[in-house]
């Protein structure tokens, strides 16, 4: 029996101001936890050490599996651009449509 994992790739850049670290750690936790995904961070190779850092001392690194290069994974899309969601931020105002894209990814 084989096992197939579907994987949700945030870009990177959606972690930071102006989007709300928390409400992308929300994003996360919902879809690691409630719809069982792959979380994948997708940012440029030599960003990889800052946003560790950065989630780490944010707190917002608990749910994600593994930083990727760009262009590496394939998976669904949550970023500024070429996303199957494109948004410019995570926050308060539109965390729920987020909810609502990763809630279909797992059904």
């Amino acid at each position: 029996m084989y096992i197939i994992y579907v994987k949700v790739i945030f870009e990177a850049y959606l972690s930071e101001p102006p989007s709300s670290v928390h409400c992308f750690r929300d994003a996360t936790l919902y879809a690691a936890c409630l719809a069982k995904l792959n979380v994948l961070i997708e940012c440029d190779q030599d960003n990889k050490d800052f946003y560790y850092t950065w989630l780490k001392n944010n707190g917002a690194y608990d749910f994600v599996d593994e930083i990727v290069g760009v262009g590496i994974e394939r998976g669904y899309r949550i970023g500024t651009f070429k996303a199957n969601l494109q948004i410019e931020r995570i926050d308060y105002s539109n965390l729920n449509t987020v909810i609502n894209f990763i809630r279909k990814l797992k059904g």
